[in-house]
């Protein structure tokens, strides 16, 4: 009976310390493993994206995915197939940080979606964009978003298989009334942050991204890789969380980053 006491405080001081919600899992995604991630030129016209130590203090670990382009005709992102086929309804926590020179842009959340079981064909994206988003300010530096809290807007919204008229870039909707739109609706194929497609020029990163599907949540912590032998000693192998140990960082760095994982 003690025992059983003893463990329900326990329990209760663990609830009370996280808020009262279970912690979320953060998996470490850094060239060693990219656990399913990858960069993936959208409009194939060329931008750049990489794992970086930094810009500045990241809020999650040392390092950050950066996207960047040059032309209004570039987009450039990092997805993830992860999520295909779920339902839009049964996100419940959604949140990231990004990081950008300033005043206006920043690197936007999307997802490839269907609204509707029926549908068969592509039906476009729907986009969160920090600058549309009014209540917020996006400035340089670190940033936090809480998409599930924000507007979005439809890449199909005057297709028939898209929101055929709803949410265009002009006139966003909330999430809240997309589910009421689509109750149907399921992320189609990626989960995507992406910078790019008509601006001209941005270099920015993000970090820190929390997932949650169904009350549990998966936070992805972006991160860079080691370029030499002194990087992975003294500890150092730690700092990029995906090492078993000095060893295996030594490795990576003799070979290239040969040893690095399918994903």
């Amino acid at each position: 009976m003690r025992k059983f006491a003893l463990c329900a405080v326990v329990a209760a001081l663990a609830l009370v310390v996280s808020g009262g919600a279970a912690a979320a899992a953060v998996v470490t995604v850094s060239p060693p493993d990219m656990h399913g991630w990858a960069f993936v030129d959208d409009n194939g016209n060329g931008g750049t994206g990489a794992l970086v130590g930094g810009p500045a203090t990241p809020p999650l670990g040392s390092g950050s995915a950066e996207l960047a382009v040059s032309a209004s005709n570039q987009g450039y992102g990092l997805a993830t197939v992860a999520y295909a086929g779920t339902r839009l309804a049964d996100l419940t926590n959604l949140s990231y940080w990004s990081y950008q020179p300033g005043p206006v842009l920043a690197i936007a959340l999307q997802f490839d979606v269907r609204y509707r079981t029926s549908d068969s064909s592509y039906d476009g994206r729907l986009v969160f964009e920090p600058y549309q988003n009014g209540h917020v300010t996006v400035g340089s530096g670190w940033q936090h978003w809480s998409p599930l809290d924000g507007i979005w807007w439809a890449s199909h919204q005057g297709a028939a298989n898209g929101t055929n008229g709803l949410c265009p870039q002009s006139a966003p909707c909330s999430w809240a009334s997309i589910l009421s739109s689509f109750p149907d609706a399921t992320i189609s194929g990626a989960v995507w942050f992406k910078a790019g497609s008509g601006w001209t020029s941005f270099d920015g990163n993000v970090d820190a991204f929390t997932i949650g599907v169904g009350g549990n949540d998966t936070t992805y912590d972006f991160e860079n890789a080691p370029t030499s032998k002194a990087d992975c000693l003294k500890g150092g192998w730690r700092s990029y969380g995906s090492f078993k140990n000095q060893g295996d960082c030594v490795s990576f760095v003799a070979t290239g980053g040969k040893n690095q994982p399918a994903g």
